[in-house]
Formats: structure tokens, C-alpha cells, sequence
């Protein structure tokens, strides 16, 4: 776990080395901290003594470039850490394939994500944007309210961010179902295979979508599993963009099948101008933002300084990508 002179390189920011350097040099003594600093990746020379490299939170999105280049180049490079719970992006994809070890921050943002994906329900079944123009206008006009105590909410998705969504839900007094690959047990609702989605979904006033992208989740939101919900059924997304056909989900949309729609995550990000989920007055549109919270940050640095910690143990660390 040391490279040929006998230490081990730590590339990290300069925010989470000056955060945790007494803990990091508590954790692993030998290790050397490559500080990334400003804009700008590394020269080469400077990376092919690195070892391990912590993609954190702070560097995104504005200092994603330098720093990922830096890891890309690190080219003895044997763990990789990152703050995201997500990791179908090439770039990971390429650094497994070079024998890197990646861990991934899941469940670090479970909490924010989910609360937001509750924000969209509450938002959307009291029509806050009214009520927001309305304030802007000084405008004094009521309107009727959807409540969502005894909705029935489908989550489709049950990592850690769905299940927090499934168990706010449940608090809630919403009837909740699940979809996931196989259910493990620990799910606080009844849960199906995703074999039987469309069913589920056609039962459903909510469906919150947090899958994973996979190659069988790609599209798994297409016309035929809108045209599965229920009329006037409204849809969440807060898993990966490209979970859903964006072009389906507008017609769904603009046809009223669909009565909203809360999203987090899109095809394309930014969400081009042009795009139509701009100006519906029944769409939530949010910059891929539900979960940039400080707490969920802090808590990716607690699962990378404790992989760090049995790195320097040799011993097996959490939240290891297969």
C-alpha cells in the first residue's frame, strides 16, 4: 500500500487537508499530503507518486476539471475515493478498469435528498408556485390543496436515499410501495421486483424515482410506464436524468395524464434553455442541488477519513464499488 519509497501520497483539496490534517495524520502517519490547490491538475511528474485521491465535494462543480485530470493522470494510482453515491460517470468507469479501487459516499446525501424529494410532494400538491407569485404580486387569493396524508406514494429505487424517502412517507401516513431489484427485508414498506413496476406505478398518486443508472435502468421511465400511472399521478425524479425519457415526460405532461413534476437530476445538465420543463407551471426544476448540504459533505469526509483509517490498517474498506 506504499509506493516505492515507502510512503504513502495522499492527493486531497486544500479544504479537506486543512479541515482534517491532524485526524488524516492520526489515521495514516505515513502518509504525504498532494494539496490541490487553485484551478489547475497537477504536472505529471508530481502524480506518478501518488497513491490514493479524494474527489471531495468542495471541488464541484468548479474545480472538478484539475482535480479530475489529476486523478486521470495519477497513473500509479491504487484507491480512488469520491463524495458522490453515483459512480456511472466514463470517468470512474475508467479508473476501474485500470485497477483502481473506488469507494463511493452512499449514503451521505440520503437525508437531503430525501427530504427535498418531500419538499416537490409538498410543493406540488399545494401549487406553491401560485402562492409564491401571488406573494410577489400582493395578491390575496386561495386556492384548493391535495393532502398527502393517505396518498399512495410508489419509490422506486431502494438504496439508501429511497428508503429514507419510503420512511418519511410512511411518518407521513402515506401509503407507500417499493421497487428494487429483489427486496433485502429491511424495507419499511411492501416492496416488489422491478418486473413489476408498471403495476406498481398504476397504484400510485406519487412515484419518486431514485434508481442507480445502470444499462437496465436507462430509460426505464419511458411513455409506456408514464401511461402505466394513474391519471393525474405526479412524478419525482431525484436519481439519474438519464433514468427518464424527458421527450415522454413532457407529453405526459402537456397531455394533463401527468399532473407534476419534481426534478432534481436531467438528461442533459445543465437543462438546456430550450427545454420545455422551463416554463411548466407544473414542473419544480432544481439544478441537481437536493443534496449540497454542509452536513451531507461532512459526512462524505467521515467515510473517506475512516477508509483511511483501514487503508493504513490494512483492513477492508466500506462502500466498495464492484
Amino acid at each position: 500500500m506504499a509506493n516505492a519509497d515507502g510512503g504513502t501520497v495522499l492527493l486531497l483539496s486544500d479544504n479537506v487537508w486543512n479541515a482534517h490534517r491532524e485526524r488524516i495524520m492520526r489515521a495514516a502517519p505515513g502518509v504525504s499530503p498532494l494539496v490541490y490547490e487553485g484551478n489547475e491538475p497537477f504536472a505529471d511528474d508530481v502524480l506518478d507518486t501518488v497513491d490514493i485521491a479524494f474527489f471531495s465535494s468542495d471541488c464541484w462543480p468548479e474545480r472538478t476539471r484539475g482535480i479530475i485530470l489529476s486523478i486521470m493522470n495519477a497513473r500509479n494510482l491504487k484507491w480512488l475515493q469520491t463524495f458522490s453515491a453515483g459512480v456511472d460517470s466514463p470517468f470512474f468507469v475508467q479508473m476501474m478498469e485500470r485497477g483502481v479501487m473506488l469507494t463511493n459516499s452512499s449514503g451521505a446525501t440520503a437525508s437531503p435528498i430525501a427530504q427535498t424529494a418531500i419538499l416537490y410532494m409538498l410543493a406540488l400538491s399545494r401549487d406553491m408556485r401560485t402562492w409564491m407569485r401571488n406573494q410577489d404580486e400582493k395578491k390575496w387569493q386561495q386556492h384548493r390543496i391535495d393532502e398527502l396524508d393517505g396518498a399512495s406514494l410508489a419509490v422506486v429505487g431502494m438504496g439508501p436515499i429511497g428508503m429514507e424517502i419510503a420512511r418519511i412517507g410512511v411518518a407521513m401516513n402515506m401509503s407507500v410501495e417499493a421497487v428494487r431489484r429483489s427486496a433485502k427485508g429491511d424495507e419499511p414498506c411492501p416492496t416488489f421486483p422491478m418486473s413489476e413496476l408498471h403495476g406498481v406505478l398504476g397504484r400510485a398518486d406519487w412515484v419518486a424515482s431514485a434508481l442507480p443508472l445502470t444499462p437496465e435502468t436507462r430509460l426505464v421511465f419511458d411513455a409506456k410506464a408514464f401511461a402505466a400511472m394513474r391519471t393525474g399521478a405526479r412524478f419525482i425524479n431525484v436519481g439519474r436524468g438519464e433514468l427518464v425519457d424527458e421527450n415522454a415526460l413532457v407529453a405526459a405532461l402537456r397531455s394533463g395524464h401527468l399532473a407534476g413534476a419534481g426534478l432534481d437530476v436531467f438528461a442533459t445538465e445543465p437543462l438546456p434553455e430550450d427545454s420545455p420543463l422551463w416554463e411548466m407551471d407544473n414542473v419544480i426544476v432544481t439544478p441537481h442541488n437536493s443534496g449540497s448540504s454542509n452536513t451531507s459533505n461532512r459526512r462524505s469526509e467521515e467515510i473517506f477519513l475512516d477508509n483511511l483509517e483501514r487503508w493504513a490498517r490494512g483492513t477492508p474498506l466500506t462502500n466498495l464499488v464492484n
